[in-house]
């Protein structure tokens, strides 16, 4: 369920807010009291800027998603989202295409990883079902003896 997200304060029921992100959390100020708002965004990947990624509006409608628990934001003019800056892994500010790549790279050598290991753990079965071959032929031979 996705809820516009409205200003709380007494007498004000804005619904347009200006953004900044700071320390992983989204500050809103509501454009007709001031009124201020923070939302966790610590888990997203990017980082929105004050900015509309379109037209360079600073006002937005924002949406909070229940479900999925995220926030979204609107231009107030034109419907596009802010402009979003993606940071790798060392803090480095990066395209989304770069960020892609670099998640890319990290899935491939887990997957690597794992394909390791199930190599060793077959090695390890063929070398006991070996062991088990020979001690069957040694106690066939002791027993026909």
């Amino acid at each position: 369920m996705v809820q516009t997200v409205v200003c709380k304060k007494d007498g004000c029921s804005g619904n347009e807010f200006h953004i900044v992100t700071e320390d992983n959390q989204l500050k809103l100020t509501c454009k007709d009291c001031g009124n201020t708002y923070y939302y966790d965004v610590s888990y997203y990947e990017f980082v929105m800027l004050s900015s509309c990624k379109k037209c360079n509006n600073d006002t937005f409608k924002i949406f909070n998603n229940l479900e999925k628990q995220g926030i979204y934001a609107k231009c107030t003019k034109c419907g596009y989202p802010p402009e979003k800056v993606f940071i790798d892994d060392e803090g480095i500010q990066v395209t989304y295409e770069a960020k892609l790549m670099q998640d890319i790279k990290q899935l491939m050598y887990k997957i690597d990883q794992r394909i390791c290991n199930l190599e060793m753990k077959v090695d390890g079965l063929e070398k006991g079902q070996e062991l088990l071959e020979e001690s069957l032929a040694y106690i066939n031979r002791y027993m026909s003896e």
